[in-house]
């Protein structure tokens, strides 16, 4: 009963507030609103009130004018573009009576801006032509810019790339002579997004580097990601593999980080075509399954934008004094809803029922599976909590790295810190498998090596990995020396076998052998090592790590250095 009361006095207080208003209040308003329009449509909402009743009040032009662009701008930004139109036309005719040279090319830039997202790019191009002269008459070489900006992503819309390269051309000349050299670097942006489009990849791909250099990454990673992913688009256009990998990785790093998933998806999408490009099977899987699992995040996350979108409708369906229709609506759904829920208290009924009655005949039974659950759940959590635990021991050591000075206590412990990693990934991949004693050793190996490749691509990104795995399982113990083994050979090569110029190769196989034996393979194309090396009197941690673990496993170890190193380990299964 109190709102009832309440609503009344709030009304007559914001008119005669309305009434009071001066020119002053009105620009504060204005401001408050374009601050909270993109940010908090709830607070924004109460600007936007105030500054259409100040317009209605002192019926002034300017007023009225702005009023409307600032309500067709709020449905912009919750992509009601039909609607914002509307907005900005009527916005547009008052704006005409006011005769603000600069409001009206602004006007009409917001309406081309709705033809643009509406995909009428006819139109949009139209309207921000209409608006080109207003800026030129008012001398505002700032909009003069921006709106010939905007005509360059039409046309580029249009795919009239030659048009979009010269009219982006002709911008950066005016921005680096104003000395305004972030806005230069979208222009080549956009220069070099033409530039592929016309097949023309090499110049592409010098105007992508001069974006990275001219705008400003640190503030604007979503670019950063996105020149560099087109940039490698360019390069695997020239067919420089490597250059295209070491910047897809590059933007992939940027895209992780900010959580750019779309991105990530093209730029997984890349990776997998390059090695299946290039017959690399295995990795191309690898990364298959990754834009597996990006398509689905995707897909997530457009439903949760989509399910936020028709809220915010809603919401403004009920400021457009639609209340009592959406009452209606809300009433037959509130029936229709308590008829749920009868039919749904019924069915839970005969569920506990069912359930009760289960039981009661297999209570022994199920409290069996219950403790042997909880058992197996346990034992997951530990291997879970170990992983963790490795991981942010591996983390901190990561931390110290950075401060180290000393090249050999570095190297020290960016060692540890993989021999770590490489541990982790074992409880990774115990928690989730239902068998608890044995685990698959080729997928463990895929994962490593594949975990260990993408560790150094960026400073190795011409090191190819071949892997043949067979499926083979083995007992949990064995999983440890086995992976820490791997783990040194294939640092090892990638740090010590290969130099800048070599055409670098990293071969596993895994294969089963006679009287159950386990065969592991790991071999290179590098310079080899030193012929008769004694791995039991080497000083080399790496080297003795080798050895005892070869030890622990009762293994068989060999090392052929012929056009390379190749090291086989013979592995007792049982």
């Amino acid at each position: 009963m109190k709102n009832i009361y309440i609503l009344p006095v709030l009304l007559f207080f914001m008119q005669f507030a309305a009434f009071g208003q001066s020119a002053g209040e009105f620009e504060k308003l204005e401001k408050d609103f374009f601050r909270l329009v993109w940010i908090d449509h709830d607070s924004m909402e109460i600007a936007l009130s105030k500054m259409e009743e100040i317009a209605l009040t002192t019926s002034s032009n300017e007023y009225l004018a702005k009023s409307r662009n600032a309500r067709g701008t709020y449905f912009y930004s919750i992509s009601e573009y039909t609607k914002a139109l509307i907005k900005y036309n009527e916005a547009y005719r008052f704006a005409e009576e006011w005769n603000d040279d600069v409001y009206i090319g602004k006007v009409l830039n917001n309406i081309a801006a709705c033809h643009l997202e509406l995909e009428d790019y006819k139109r949009a191009e139209e309207y921000f032509n209409l608006a080109l002269p207003y800026f030129v008459k008012a001398n505002n070489e700032l909009w003069v810019r921006n709106t010939n900006y905007n005509l360059g992503n039409v046309h580029s819309k249009l795919k009239n790339h030659q048009k979009a390269y010269e009219i982006y051309s002709s911008l950066e000349t005016d921005y680096l002579e104003n000395g305004n050299l972030v806005e230069a670097g979208y222009c080549n942006m956009g220069k070099g997004d033409a530039l592929h489009n016309q097949k023309k990849y090499t110049e592409a791909i010098e105007n992508y580097l001069l974006a990275i250099e001219r705008i400003d990454t640190t503030n604007d990673a979503y670019t950063h990601a996105l020149v560099l992913q087109n940039m490698a688009f360019s390069l695997n256009e020239l067919d420089k593999d490597g250059e295209a990998k070491h910047r897809i990785h590059k933007s992939l790093s940027i895209a992780l980080k900010n959580n750019f998933t779309k991105i990530q998806l093209t730029n997984v999408e890349l990776l997998a075509a390059i090695h299946s490009k290039n017959k690399q099977l295995d990795s191309a899987n690898y990364y298959l399954q990754k834009v597996i699992d990006l398509k689905v995040k995707v897909f997530d996350e457009t439903k949760q934008a989509e399910f936020a979108s028709y809220e915010t409708k809603f919401k403004t369906k009920l400021n457009e004094e639609e209340i009592a229709y959406q009452k209606k609506l809300i009433d037959e759904k509130n029936r229709l809803i308590n008829i749920l829920a009868v039919i749904l208290s019924i069915v839970l009924i005969l569920i506990i029922v069912l359930i009760l009655t289960y039981q009661k005949l297999r209570k022994k039974r199920r409290e069996l599976l219950v403790t042997i659950d909880e058992k197996e759940s346990l034992l997951r959590e530990i291997h879970h909590r170990v992983k963790n635990n490795l991981q942010v021991v591996s983390s901190l050591l990561n931390m110290h790295v950075r401060k180290v000075k000393d090249s050999e206590s570095k190297k020290i412990l960016e060692d540890g810190s993989e021999r770590l990693l490489a541990m982790a990934i074992i409880h990774k991949n115990l928690y989730p498998h239902s068998d608890l004693k044995t685990i698959s050793l080729d997928d463990y190996l895929f994962t490593l090596c594949n975990q260990l490749f993408e560790n150094y691509q960026l400073n190795y990104s011409n090191v190819e990995l071949e892997t043949e795995l067979e499926k083979i399982s083995v007992d949990i113990d064995k999983l440890v020396p086995i992976g820490l083994i791997v783990n040194e050979l294939i640092s090892n090569s990638m740090k010590h076998a290969f130099n800048e110029e070599s055409n670098a190769k990293i071969t596993v196989r895994l294969s089963s052998g006679l009287n159950d034996n386990i065969e592991l393979e790991i071999s290179d194309n590098g310079k080899g090592i030193e012929p008769n090396l004694n791995i039991e009197k080497n000083e080399s941690i790496g080297m003795k790590l080798i050895s005892i673990f070869s030890e622990k496993l009762k293994s068989k170890l060999s090392i052929v250095t012929d056009s390379g190193t190749k090291v086989k380990l013979s592995i007792p299964k049982y």
